[in-house]
């Protein structure tokens, strides 16, 4: 590189980061505040949709479910294609609790807010599911990553749900 390009370069680079927005001191004291204020507010919205959630998942009713999850909400089931969309997660759930009665209760590991509108839960979940095609109660245990996102509304909704089984295969 040519010291008149490397000149050139350092021009614009030197507009740019001149150029870039930069936040008022009351913007960013309202945004420490925000965040300060909010996230206990916050975490308990989550932990609130986490019990409906649990809930939900007991009641074995996939109309409790579909409230929980936003409209692009992707529900990713070990062993299966991603249902995308509340339409396809309401067909998910509806498969599995035709197939499974749970009896289950989720400890949160790991919950943290990210941005004002996302955050992401870590959990376990352990109890028993009734296999209604072979008529067996068996063990259930998992672990699960929850994404959320907060509605125009102010409710935490799950945005993505994935998890994995964390007993042996049987």
């Amino acid at each position: 590189m040519t010291a008149r390009h490397r000149l050139k370069r350092a021009l614009i680079l030197t507009w740019l980061v001149m150029l870039a927005p930069v936040p008022s001191q009351a913007a960013k004291g309202s945004a420490c505040a925000m965040t300060q204020a909010t996230i206990p507010r916050d975490e308990a919205g989550i932990r609130e949709t986490m019990a409906a959630y649990n809930a939900a998942l007991n009641g074995g009713k996939t109309a409790a479910v579909l409230p929980l999850y936003t409209e692009d909400g992707v529900f990713m089931p070990p062993y299966s294609q991603s249902a995308v969309g509340k339409s396809a997660v309401a067909a998910a759930y509806d498969k599995v609790f035709e197939e499974l009665q749970f009896d289950v209760k989720f400890t949160i590991a790991e919950l943290v807010v990210i941005a004002p509108n996302w955050a992401y839960a870590r959990t376990n979940s352990s109890g028993t599911t009734f296999h209604r095609s072979f008529d067996k109660k068996l063990a259930e245990a998992n672990q699960e990553l929850f994404i959320f996102k907060k509605g125009d509304d102010g409710k935490w909704r799950i945005a993505r749900y994935s998890f994995s089984p964390t007993n042996p295969p049987a």
